[in-house]
């Protein structure tokens, strides 16, 4: 059955490395199940991180979603400033008249 006859040694020492070979795998898949553990354990400590801070992420969209109408804001602001403009000129000029009818009626006093 063999293509090679075992003698008494031979088949010692390929016990040996049978047996050696068994040992280095069991040490292998310890270390390996170690590793796995960690992992699981890490795993579940970032599944719990991240839910302690989703709800302070959702605050933070919340709080944050404003910042998109803001592009709109100041362009109505920018409007309502140039709309503006020519009404304070106005506004000064009128000042000025006021001034003026002021000093002729009232001497000076307004």
């Amino acid at each position: 059955m063999f293509l090679i006859e075992l003698t008494p040694e031979t088949a010692t020492t390929v016990k040996i490395v049978w047996a050696a070979g068994i040992v280095i795998a069991l040490v292998v898949t310890l270390i390996d199940v170690s590793l796995l553990f960690r992992v699981i354990r890490a795993a579940r400590k970032i599944d719990g991180l991240a839910g302690r801070t989703l709800p302070a992420a959702v605050g933070i969209v919340g709080n944050t979603s404003a910042l998109a109408n803001l592009t709109a804001t100041n362009e109505v602001a920018e409007a309502l400033i140039a709309n503006a403009l020519p009404i304070v000129a106005v506004a000064d000029a009128m000042d000025k008249k006021l001034d003026a009818v002021s000093a002729f009626v009232g001497g000076g006093q307004r």
